[in-house]
């Protein structure tokens, strides 16, 4: 599917959603390269879609809104790679049901009080482990019920440990099966969840996950990683068979630890 048909359609389709919470959609001119945008105000929040066409990626910000409009604090919230030679209106929608799910529900109301404080100087990235995990549901479908079944059971979401025992064993299957371009396609995940993830996040990538392959299965992904990627999992491969001790399970009703985690 042609991007620009995809993202109109991802565009509409979050747009359908925010205007229930009172968001209305701007009118604006394409992004510096002639990459298309759909930018959506409340009074408070503003969330943009844009498709980045040099990456092939579908991105989702949001920011603070000012008395002249966004202040162009821009935070990722998710990216997607679409290169609209391969993929299909499956994968649009697919896109758009993620990005509905980042603007909607309870984790809208978190994010409308932690958009309002200035980022961190030094911060490298924001895209927690949960939001990695979620990434490999196109990979592997059945992901979707298991993270649920963890968000249901444990708080705060174990990455460490839901990366180690649900994806790492479907990763290495599947790359024992798959072609040079898929290969390709899925490090190509890695390099941009790796650039856009936390400290938390970037540690699952390489301690749990690139770790937990044998040398055929690692190889054939790390002759794709990127500039940034490729040291850091070179140097984690030398930790490979120690042992990485999982988050201890928080009961939900620790209400102090709710409120550190809106203070950061």
């Amino acid at each position: 599917m042609e991007y620009k048909k995809a993202f109109e359609l991802i565009a509409g389709k979050v747009g359908e959603e925010l205007t229930k919470n009172g968001f209305t959609r701007q009118k604006v001119s394409t992004e510096e390269g002639g990459d298309p945008v759909a930018l959506f105000t409340s009074d408070n929040v503003a969330y943009s879609v844009v498709y980045i066409t040099e990456k092939q990626q579908m991105v989702l910000r949001s920011c603070s809104m000012t008395d002249e409009g966004p202040d162009n604090e821009w935070k990722t919230l998710a990216t997607w790679l679409y290169d609209d030679a391969e993929a299909t209106q499956k994968d649009a929608e697919s896109i758009a049901s993620d990005f509905i799910e980042g603007v909607s529900g309870t984790a809208a109301i978190k994010r409308a009080k932690q958009v309002k404080q200035k980022k961190k100087k030094g911060d490298d990235g924001n895209a927690d482990p949960k939001f990695l995990a979620k990434r490999f549901v196109a990979y592997f479908p059945e992901l979707k019920d298991e993270i649920r079944e963890e968000e249901d059971c444990y708080y705060p979401f174990r990455g460490a440990t839901f990366a180690r025992d649900h994806i790492a064993p479907k990763l290495a299957d599947y790359l024992k099966s798959c072609s040079r371009k898929e290969a390709e396609k899925l490090a190509g995940v890695f390099n941009l969840q790796y650039a856009n993830g936390d400290v938390d996040t970037r540690s699952i990538i390489t301690i749990v996950l690139l770790n937990s392959l044998e040398d055929e299965q690692y190889f054939t992904l790390a002759e794709f990683f990127n500039e940034d990627l490729a040291p850091a999992a070179k140097e984690a491969r030398k930790y490979k068979g120690k042992t990485v001790k999982p988050e201890k399970p928080k009961k939900r009703t620790v209400s102090r630890f709710s409120t550190l985690r809106e203070q950061q």
